[in-house]
């Protein structure tokens, strides 16, 4: 009895090793998915921390006017078109929430009438609605107080 249960342990253990790469084809949309956001916000912080290290040495006079100009020019079109992929990648994904969130409540999918504006954090680049008075992402104050709001 002991050495049936052993085969059939094997075989099925077998069977399932050989199955593993069958399954990857069902998975390979949403993981493909999840790679390009990663690899998005990964090119999104490097792009805006380089940024962050190029003003740090032009305020230090580590670069001349020339140099900046140009290595600021080729880090903001990286960051801008990883913020752009980033915005197209939620776009696509948008609609299918929508229609989800709508099967849910039991009634036909209805468009947005006014999305809320957003913008992105000027310190860190995350993604901010317009009402946010602080970036979730740094904690940056995205709101300037004036000296006359502040002794108020």
């Amino acid at each position: 009895m002991t050495a049936y249960l052993a085969a059939f342990l094997i075989v099925a253990a077998v069977a399932l090793f050989v199955a593993a790469p069958l399954t990857e084809g069902f998975l390979r949309g949403r993981r493909s998915a999840n790679l390009e956001l990663i690899r998005l916000q990964h090119a999104r912080e490097l792009a805006l921390q380089g940024l962050r290290e190029l003003e740090f040495d032009h305020e230090m006079g580590k670069l001349d006017a020339s140099d900046y100009n140009g290595l600021k020019a080729n880090l903001e079109n990286h960051a801008l078109a990883a913020m752009r992929g980033l915005e197209q990648l939620s776009q696509s994904t948008r609609p299918t929430l929508v229609r989800l969130a709508s099967i849910r409540s039991g009634g036909a999918p209805q468009p947005q009438s006014n999305p809320r504006p957003f913008n992105f954090c000027p310190q860190c680049g995350s993604r901010v609605a317009a009402a946010h008075r602080f970036c979730p992402g740094c904690g940056t104050a995205l709101v300037t107080i004036t000296r006359g709001r502040a002794q108020a």
